[in-house]
């Protein structure tokens, strides 16, 4: 038998399986952390993407907005990024009397104090203001409609800006491809209905099932939302990105900046290189691990590996899901979406209704629908049974029912420890 330890909460969990089968781990390929932060950064600055140097984008006189992401993606580390493009633009002639940060909160919720601090460090607080984006102000821009009929309305203060740099992170993302560029203007910088609306267009020709099939992690050109979320940019105007890429411990690997689209696009190569992991085939069993805690202490945060999970499991296969869940669903709405019923009727209530959590509720409906998904938690069993997956406890109960649904032993076993960050490709 062969031991595989996979993350569960604060603990480890052993499944054991015959040696006899063919078993791979999906883990991130190597990758070299940048030992030199500094300099990396001011290199990405001197020598761009797609566009002159930062000290050449920007001239003396320019009132400048920096958006920076808000508390849930505090690993981007803007606290790192923003002494030193300050000083850069310091020494382009924009003194910090002429420079403020604002938010990309998106539809999210306000940041305090505290949450404000740790994104951005104190020194940086006393030297220039920030804001947050309030996607719900009375004073947002309104730009029209995008060629996809999204209603447009901006950031006041980003939209009145002689210059606009976007810092941001850049990692795989369920329904935009890949997050970072754009999308720290369109959701982050945008109205509420600007954001329902493009995210509805996840549903754009999706018919009774569901989702557009363009709709896919890694996966932007053609998908509407991505688009979408270019094209509106692009409007609202970005004359600058600094957005970086982070290893499985957060370490940067590499500094993506310059032009909106073509520095974007450079930094999502680097995630592909690293998460993005080539199989020749799909298996027939798929055991995935969020990665412990903090990545597992919802069930909505774990969706996320669920839904990597899927593109590794063959027609017919069976997902064995580890997450914890100590804080329980993690989204009530996302709960509540589930009482529309099955698949079908669950597609009709977003088409009517468009949320987030919603969508993330039709994604997992229609991963459970097509393979089953056994969950091991600490959720009570109605609760499991509710989001359309199969309640166990132990490995040992959950290899049992893989084998039972089957009708016999897995041939080929997919393992993934971290499955929230890889993110498989069929080669």
């Amino acid at each position: 038998m062969n031991s595989f330890n996979l993350a569960y909460g604060n603990e480890t969990l052993s499944f054991r399986l015959p040696s006899s089968l063919n078993i791979k781990e999906i883990e991130a390929n190597a990758s070299q952390p940048i030992l030199d932060i500094e300099q990396a950064i001011l290199q990405a600055l001197t020598q761009p993407i797609g566009t002159a140097p930062l000290i050449e984008v920007v001239k003396p006189g320019d009132k400048v907005v920096i958006v920076v992401s808000d508390i849930t993606r505090l690993w981007v580390r803007a606290d790192v990024l923003l002494p030193i493009l300050l000083d850069v633009l310091n020494g382009a002639g924009v003194p910090d009397k002429d420079i403020s940060i604002v938010t990309a909160t998106g539809d999210h919720r306000l940041q305090t104090l505290e949450e404000h601090t740790a994104i951005c460090g104190a020194k940086i607080l006393a030297r220039v203001p920030i804001y947050d984006h309030e996607c719900h102000a009375q004073d947002l821009v309104d730009l029209g409609k995008s060629s996809l009929g999204t209603p447009i309305k901006v950031n006041r203060r980003v939209w009145e800006a002689d210059k606009v740099i976007l810092t941001g992170g850049i990692a795989y993302h369920l329904l935009a491809g890949f997050g970072g560029g754009r999308k720290s203007i369109a959701p982050g910088v945008c109205g509420y209905e600007m954001i329902q609306q493009n995210h509805a267009l996840a549903l754009l020709g999706g018919g009774p099932s569901g989702l557009n099939p363009n709709i896919e992690t890694g996966k932007m050109e053609g998908n509407p939302v991505a688009e979408d979320m270019l094209e509106i940019a692009r409007l609202v105007g970005v004359d600058f990105i600094l957005n970086v890429v982070v290893n499985e411990k957060k370490e940067f690997v590499y500094i993506a900046a310059g032009e909106l689209y073509e520095a974007h696009l450079a930094g999502c190569r680097v995630t592909e290189e690293i998460f993005g992991i080539e199989l020749e085939e799909k298996a027939e069993l798929v055991i995935v691990s969020c990665g412990g805690y903090p990545k597992d202490t919802q069930l909505y945060q774990a969706i996320k590996a669920l839904d990597n999970a899927s593109y590794a499991v063959r027609e017919g296969g069976v997902i064995i899901l580890i997450s914890e869940c100590s804080e329980g669903i993690g989204s009530q709405p996302f709960l509540e979406f589930f009482n529309h019923g099955e698949v079908e009727e669950m597609n009709a209530g977003l088409h009517a209704d468009f949320t987030m959590p919603g969508f993330i509720s039709l994604k997992t409906a229609s991963i459970c629908q097509k393979t089953p998904v056994i969950l091991i938690s600490s959720l009570s069993e109605e609760l499991v049974k509710r989001v359309k997956m199969i309640p166990t406890h132990c490995p040992a109960e959950a290899l049992q029912f893989a084998t039972q649904i089957l009708g016999r032993q897995p041939e080929s076993v997919y393992i993934m420890p971290h499955g929230g960050n890889t993110f498989p490709i069929l080669s």
